[in-house]
């Protein structure tokens, strides 16, 4: 309601008052669609003409920028002005200065010079240039014969929807004569309304809310609180439109990483295929392309490419030979989705923080693409890595999609505490000690001298249905008795 005809009628006059006798000493705009008059006696008008917001706002105080800032109409500083009004029915601010008057037209928003050629601050508002002076003064037919005619909904366009809903809550279920009165006490409170604001979403309202001393004061406050939230609200959208774009692409990424890795598992390996060719020698001829081979890793037999210039045995020896780049490419398959993974994480936490933080300065420091952090614990223990969990939920993300079924887990017996995973499928003794010793420390029985940790293979373990996040059931482990140590 901050642009809302009868608000205007309030705040115009004291435009007028704190304006009147001064003189125009410039003319600028240092952001799109925004105007700076200043007058004589630190007098600032900063006047914002967005088409999504526009407001008029009285300053004492602008600091110009050295730079981007461009100087407006130079030939009318040092015009007096005679008065400042609002027109007459209309949404527009009138300053008359002594040979000049502008116009702040707050529909349509933009800022119009009349004096004797018309000139426009936004040049792309083609329309405004059949407007005349006379547009911005208009008589309306405020009879009770034109309400009966046409409803006071058209006749009194200058209420604006906030009024109008007022005035259809107040007339529910009267009749024709009782509507007509409350219609008048309406106009004759707008006569001297009292001025609100609703600091909340925030808006000026001419019926309830926190009460102003001015309409003045009103719109300097609104304009911060408006311009404060809508900046952090524009921000916060731009934001989670770029998360939510890298969001799509990591997840198809990780799908795409998924079907490989389940290809790869549901089919022979190389390997295997080596292993069956060698153990049916005798079952494959000289020259052959393909043979099908009795499945000693499965049902049924499996279909065997070969090259027909080379032996059986020959052929074998090929399949061992990509089975070794085979099990590089898986090995880059796993640390690829390990680190797809990380960054999925890492996209749903910043996903998190610009939908939760009020501080404008935290969202600025959001990265379109920030660098993925690595979402455990890590040690390095004759040179095999040990990951830890960090919570609950984090100990699931490490075992459900970190952790190979032949690496080893360990998690402290009876307590609370960190899944640990061990990156090797046969570590040693002393590895096996060592991680305990970690999982004994991060765990509610770190305080006790000596700690029993359950130790056993990842394909060992599992979660259980509807099982709180963290826990999981063990099929089979053994047990290590250990001393907890931070892993330092």
């Amino acid at each position: 309601m901050h642009n809302n005809y009868f608000f205007l009628r309030r705040y115009a006059p004291e435009l007028n008052e704190k304006l009147r006798g001064k003189i125009l000493t410039s003319a600028f705009s240092q952001d799109k669609d925004e105007v700076i008059l200043e007058f004589s006696e630190e007098e600032y008008l900063k006047c914002i003409l967005k088409p999504e917001f526009s407001v008029v706002i009285l300053m004492p105080e602008f600091h110009r920028a050295k730079r981007n800032s461009a100087t407006l109409w130079e030939d009318l500083y040092g015009q007096k002005v005679v008065s400042v009004r609002v027109g007459k029915n209309e949404r527009a601010i009138r300053i008359d200065l002594e040979q000049a008057t502008l116009v702040l037209k707050l529909f349509r928003p933009n800022l119009m010079i009349f004096d004797g050629n018309l000139r426009m601050f936004n040049q792309r508002l083609i329309t405004d240039r059949e407007l005349t002076l006379d547009s911005f003064d208009r008589d309306i037919s405020d009879d009770k014969e034109t309400f009966i005619r046409v409803g006071y909904k058209k006749q009194f366009y200058t209420l604006g929807k906030d009024l109008i809903a007022y005035l259809d809550e107040k007339t529910r279920g009267l009749d024709a004569d009782q509507t007509w009165e409350e219609i008048q006490a309406l106009l004759a409170y707008l006569e001297h309304p009292k001025i609100y604001l609703n600091r909340t979403l925030p808006a000026i309202s001419l019926l309830e809310g926190e009460e102003m001393n001015s309409a003045s004061q009103a719109i300097q406050v609104f304009a911060q609180l408006y311009l404060k939230s809508n900046g952090l609200e524009r921000l916060r959208q731009q934001r989670l439109q770029i998360n939510a774009r890298d969001l799509a692409k990591t997840t198809a990424y990780i799908e795409e990483l998924e079907r490989k890795k389940a290809k790869w598992e549901s089919g022979l390996k190389n390997e295997e295929i080596g292993h069956l060719i060698m153990a049916h020698l005798h079952l494959i001829p000289d020259g052959a392309t393909e043979v099908s081979l009795p499945n000693f890793y499965g049902t049924g037999e499996v279909k065997v490419k070969l090259k027909k210039e080379l032996s059986a045995q020959k052929n074998a020896e090929s399949y061992y030979r990509k089975s070794k780049n085979e099990r590089i490419e898986q090995e880059n398959l796993e640390r690829n989705i390990e680190r797809a993974y990380g960054r999925l994480e890492a996209l749903e936490e910043e996903r998190e923080l610009i939908s939760s933080t009020e501080d404008p300065k935290v969202l600025r420091r959001v990265e379109k693409a920030k660098e993925i952090e690595f979402p455990f614990k890590e040690f390095i223990y004759k040179k095999v890595k040990i990951w830890v969990g960090k919570n609950a939920k984090n100990n699931d993300l490490l075992i459900t999609r970190y952790a190979h079924k032949d690496e080893w887990w360990l998690h402290a017996r009876d307590t609370t505490g960190s899944h640990v995973i061990i990156k090797h499928v046969s570590p040693s003794a002393e590895i096996l000690e060592y991680a305990a010793r970690i999982a004994a420390y991060y765990s509610k029985r770190k305080s006790e001298g000596l700690v029993p940790v359950q130790v056993t293979q990842r394909k060992f373990i599992r979660k259980g249905k509807n099982l709180p996040a963290g826990q999981v059931i063990v099929d089979k482990e053994q047990t290590l008795l250990v001393e907890p140590h931070p892993g330092l």
